[in-house]
């Protein structure tokens, strides 16, 4: 185990010139290269100009919008998401980035492990100590002892890690504060996991009233959906497909945290059939390793939709 003081200086050292990668429009390394460019058409683009205009740069404005909740259900285009993303995310202040950074924090090697296996095949983090090894674990250290009660979770890395690959690392880390203390995730990630049995309890209810059939048949085949489906919500559903994560993240900062029971109910909807054909152990594998799956984006999104418009989401969501 290598010790905190050779850790720090492996993300310190100056050794960090990176290389250059094929990526897709996501930051992911690809073997080949595309032409097609998947970002949003330019009438969604402009259609989210005018709105921004209209709101005056104002997250506030933009949350009350009814021509920006529409939009959102469509999507916020990759070339946007540092804007709104921060319009919607106030940034937190009162604090001395470098200080956080320069303090011990007694969570080193436990940072070090995570961001060894985070998103490695973004370009960001593909590189052993690289750039976007040395902010994630700056990031992570910050917060540590920025909020020493809460100190570090495993699932912030991924989050962190998202957040890093659409702003600078002190704004991205400024993020990170905000959306904690907004969404009350300090109980989340807290030492006890504090916030967990309420999620889960809401998260039963939802699926009853929205995907009874599935729900039944995981408590007719004993299986506890809530024992896999806590590593979704403390890494902030952040494993899942990165298209979804994006489109999960848009509804996350413009509504709150508790939209993610509705995704986790509108992704066990699209595997609906084949949870329903499976029994046993092969059931217990696939449902281990639904994150890993592709999924219909647009699909999963019009579930949650529909959840929205049928007024499930404010009757459950202040209750989360």
């Amino acid at each position: 185990m290598k010790n905190e003081r050779c850790i720090r200086e492996l993300y310190n050292s100056n050794g960090m010139s990176e290389e250059v990668f094929c990526t897709n429009e996501y930051g992911f390394v690809v073997d080949s290269f595309s032409s097609q460019s998947r970002d949003s058409p330019a009438s969604i683009k402009n259609e989210w100009y005018d709105i921004i205009e209209r709101c005056k740069n104002s997250g506030e404005k933009l949350r009350k919008s009814e021509g920006a909740r529409r939009l959102i259900y469509r999507g916020i285009p990759l070339s946007l998401k540092y804007r709104l993303w921060g319009m919607l995310t106030p940034k937190a202040s009162g604090f001395n980035y470098s200080n956080l950074i320069s303090k011990k924090s007694g969570y080193e090697h436990q940072i070090h492990v995570d961001v060894q296996r985070t998103f490695r095949r973004h370009f960001l983090f593909n590189r052993e100590y690289g750039r976007g090894q040395c902010e994630l674990f700056n990031i992570l250290t910050a917060y540590s002892n920025y909020n020493p009660d809460v100190g570090y979770c495993q699932g912030m890395s991924s989050a962190a890690a998202l957040l890093l690959m659409y702003f600078p690392e002190e704004e991205a880390f400024e993020m990170l504060v905000s959306i904690i203390k907004n969404n009350n995730l300090e109980a989340l990630f807290d030492k006890k996991l504090s916030k967990v049995p309420c999620v889960q309890r809401i998260q039963d209810e939802v699926f009853r009233a929205l995907i009874p059939e599935v729900y039944g048949h995981l408590l007719h085949q004993n299986i506890d959906i809530g024992v896999y489906a806590v590593g979704w919500y403390l890494t902030l559903f952040t494993r899942f497909d990165i298209k979804l994560v994006l489109r999960m993240w848009d509804f996350f900062l413009f509504f709150d945290f508790s939209v993610f029971i509705f995704f986790a109910a509108a992704i066990l909807k699209f595997f609906a059939r084949k949870i329903l054909e499976l029994q046993g152990e092969q059931l217990i594998e696939f449902i281990g390793t639904l994150d890993s799956r592709e999924v219909d984006v647009e699909r999963v999104v019009s579930y949650v939709v529909e959840s929205f418009r049928n007024g499930e989401y404010e009757y459950y969501r202040d209750r989360v």
